[in-house]
């Protein structure tokens, strides 16, 4: 069963959920206004050859770049009912993408015993967005025995951060917290969802959409083309770049234990440990009733800040079956392989709810790592730090994106059962 609307389809009119400019801070609406007029190209060959002109070089790598970047500017033009904050903001992601690949691939050729950097046993922390991956990737990130890719480092990686020897601060760490800022000026609901910051650990879908293969760009703006696409592909040579992109952080030193996480990762465990052989993942599951919702409600947050019309039912639907299929992926692979039990960990988003500390010292105990009382305080400091909501309560519920509770347990049975999820009451 997909997830289809099980309500009586409204009118166009109330199906798509519009907003009134006048709720958007003056320099946005002004922004939107005036920008009508102004052409932003998001043509391929044209943004290549500004990339190319403003860092004075010509390589992008050996990872497929056209193809890829044809289908997201064709899906940017055609699908995703942009403003023109929307095409400013997919304008210059894009150059960053390609700015930085250049960028990159020039550091490797200047310094190629990048390549030879190992990537020992890293830890993935996969499983449905909105199950505590967050919080939990945060907590082990304080271990410094744990090296999680911080959102400064993925925005401008080039050059290599392991270069600079001083103690003062990259000067790219302000100037990833101007550009974050903006985002919590165009989406500020976003925050009570997800942390930003320019020294907070970053998910691994902001690595792959460097070579364009990452669900990341079907959230932000409406691509589903692109994304139809991406759910065709061998996702290995993604991975493939992650490695790549992790050597580049790590280099000069070595040998670091990377702690890494996306949800997205449900689709691709066979690249993954393909590229990664000795990879450790823990999974955690909850609720998909709880989940789904929170879902939605995230995708049209982000899109709300490049779109002035959203279909609110659409992103219901497509959301909820395609993290079904994404829970499917993943459970194939896992029975398929009949991965060693000493490598994966699975954790019930209940029990870490009411008891974090007691749900880490179980990972700590499952893959043989020491917690010492140091990092044992600071992670209870930073739970206490940040309590849940502080940013306000994120309110949403299924019935919001056309969607009721039958039919979403229905779809994710195999997945309750199988990982024995319990019903979350309210």
């Amino acid at each position: 069963m997909v997830c289809k609307q099980t309500i009586a389809t409204p009118s166009a009119a109330t199906t798509q959920m519009s907003f009134d400019p006048r709720s958007r801070p003056w320099p946005i609406r002004f922004a939107n206004a005036v920008g009508r007029t102004i052409p932003l190209s998001l043509d391929p060959d044209s943004l290549m050859q500004t990339a190319r002109r403003r860092t004075g070089l010509e390589d992008f790598g050996p990872f497929p770049l056209e193809e890829p970047l044809h289908l997201l500017s064709s899906a940017y033009e055609s699908e995703s009912r942009m403003n023109f904050v929307g095409r400013a903001a997919a304008r210059s992601y894009l150059l960053r993408l390609l700015e930085n690949r250049l960028r990159l691939e020039c550091d490797r050729k200047k310094y190629p015993e990048m390549g030879q950097q190992n990537i020992p046993e890293p830890v993935f922390v996969v499983g449905l967005p909105r199950t505590g991956t967050t919080i939990l990737y945060n907590l082990l990130e304080l271990d410094p025995d744990n090296r999680a890719p911080l959102s400064w480092e993925v925005m401008m990686p080039s050059p290599p951060p392991g270069l600079d020897t001083t103690t003062q601060p990259d000067p790219r760490v302000a100037e990833t917290d101007r550009l974050l800022n903006r985002v919590d000026r165009l989406a500020p609901d976003f925050k009570k969802i997800h942390p930003l910051g320019a020294t907070l650990p970053q998910e691994c879908i902001a690595i792959t959409t460097h070579p364009l293969q990452s669900i990341q760009f079907h959230t932000t703006h409406r691509v589903p083309s692109y994304q139809s696409w991406l759910g065709r592909q061998d996702l290995r040579p993604g991975y493939e770049w992650h490695k790549r992109f992790l050597q580049h952080l790590q280099w000069p030193g070595g040998g670091e234990r990377w702690l890494l996480k996306a949800p997205a990762h449900l689709f691709g465990l066979d690249a993954l440990f393909a590229v990664y052989p000795d990879a450790r993942v823990i999974q955690t599951h909850r609720d998909p009733v709880k989940v789904v919702a929170s879902i939605a409600s995230h995708g049209c947050v982000l899109r709300a800040a490049f779109s002035d019309q959203i279909d609110v039912n659409e992103i219901g639907a497509e959301w909820c079956e395609l993290w079904a299929q994404g829970l499917e992926s993943a459970m194939e692979y896992r029975a398929r392989t009949g991965i060693d039990a000493s490598r994966i960990l699975d954790l019930q988003f209940h029990e870490f709810i009411d008891d974090p500390m007691a749900t880490v010292g179980r990972v700590y105990r499952h893959f043989g790592w020491k917690l010492s009382d140091e990092v044992e305080q600071a992670m209870r400091r930073h739970l206490q730090d940040n309590p849940r909501d502080q940013h306000g309560p994120h309110g949403y519920s299924l019935a919001q994106f056309g969607l009721d509770e039958v039919q979403v347990r229905e779809r994710y049975a195999d997945y309750s059962d199988r990982y024995d999820v319990p019903v979350e009451s309210e």
